[in-house]
């Protein structure tokens, strides 16, 4: 079976991570012939593998005239199926349009998208990739609920395929915990959050909910808030001062993928207060290391985090409370660790492949 594969995506957060974790099982697929298209940015970073293709795509990726030549260039491949791991698709396939939609969060918090001009494109190629999809692949039974009502869609037409967690993700050892840590000048203990600094994640109610713990556990704990200095970054640092806790608060910048898991290894709590997640990647990947995570109550996060962690309402007096109460407990915090291990175990990549393979065997043969 040969496939096309849009990996142009694959050097982004999330979209990326599933590009990537995809391409890496794919690679292992002795009967499955894998066309990656790729841009000048994301060429070096395609898996070389015996089954794979490698053709350039150099389009732009959010221009919807562009969608033609898109669509010219993977007709001439030859592939039986094209997947686009994002809400991008060609005009005029000669096969069948799989289309993974993760989410709608700018439809649902369009604050998160300042732009009202990328907010529009988005909108118009989220509304033409579902009218073009034969089928589509979403990341949870949220985001399935929320695509049908949206959109008016058949039950039969969204498939729900569970990210994975890579085998990377497991508690580290001390001396690469400090060598991480040092390299971003991240001090011990902390209460760690990761993510964009963008309206949907909520991390001014964390802010808040840390400047109302007790000066004791605040003394002994800094807040890591870990992510690109982008957004509303500068946002957040201005509330951290105005309630008082600026210099407990710091922001270490970007952190390179390779040291997510000393990161989350180092941390004492992982703290993740996101009011919509179409999946939610970080907590799981944190209760992979062994660190207790809290986490808000909503969207696709309960599917996620299960039992391995504790949720709340994504209010600042309840993390505030929950954050106490897994601090000042040692026994908890031990069995969070554990819980935690246990339910990040029941999620990976080879699922999500093998899943994801079937509904290519079906769609290509339909």
């Amino acid at each position: 079976m040969r496939i096309g594969f849009d990996a142009r995506m694959i050097d982004w957060r999330g979209v990326g991570t599933y590009s990537r974790n995809l391409l890496k099982q794919f690679a292992q697929v002795p009967d499955l012939e894998v066309v990656c298209f790729y841009n000048d940015q994301t060429k070096a970073h395609i898996p070389a593998a015996d089954n794979f293709i490698h053709l350039p795509l150099n389009e732009e990726i959010f221009s919807t005239r562009s969608l033609t030549k898109i669509g010219q260039i993977v007709k001439k491949a030859g592939c039986q199926l094209f997947h686009t791991p994002y809400v991008v698709a060609p005009n005029n396939l000669r096969c069948p349009l799989l289309v993974t939609a993760h989410d709608i969060i700018p439809l649902l918090f369009p604050k998160s998208i300042p732009s009202f001009w990328t907010r529009r494109t988005y909108k118009g190629l989220l509304l033409d990739a579902v009218q073009k999809a034969d089928h589509i692949i979403t990341v949870s039974t949220v985001s399935q609920s929320y695509l049908l009502a949206h959109f008016n869609l058949p039950l039969g037409k969204v498939s729900v395929i569970l990210d994975g967690v890579g085998h990377e993700f497991g508690p580290r050892s001390e001396r690469e915990v400090e060598t991480v840590l040092s390299k971003y000048g991240i001090g011990r203990p902390n209460i760690l959050w990761l993510g964009e600094f963008i309206a949907h994640k909520n991390v001014d109610a964390l802010v808040s909910a840390y400047a109302a713990l007790s000066s004791k556990i605040r003394s002994h704990y800094k807040l890591v808030l870990a992510g690109e200095k982008s957004g509303d970054w500068k946002e957040i640092q201005k509330e951290a001062g105005r309630r008082g806790v600026g210099d407990l608060v710091d922001f270490p910048g970007f952190i390179e993928e390779p040291d997510l898991p000393a990161l989350y290894t180092g941390a004492s709590l992982f703290c993740f207060p996101s009011l919509y997640e179409g999946f939610g990647l970080p907590p799981l990947e944190a209760m992979a290391c062994g660190t207790p995570v809290i986490c808000s109550n909503s969207s696709s996060l309960p599917e996620v985090v299960g039992d391995g962690g504790l949720m709340v309402a994504p209010r600042s007096a309840a993390l505030s409370a929950a954050i106490t109460e897994v601090l000042t407990n040692d026994n908890l915090r031990q069995r969070m660790r554990k819980r935690g291990q246990a339910r990040a175990a029941l999620f990976s990549w080879e699922v999500t492949t093998a899943k994801t393979l079937d509904l290519y065997r079906e769609l290509a043969n339909s």
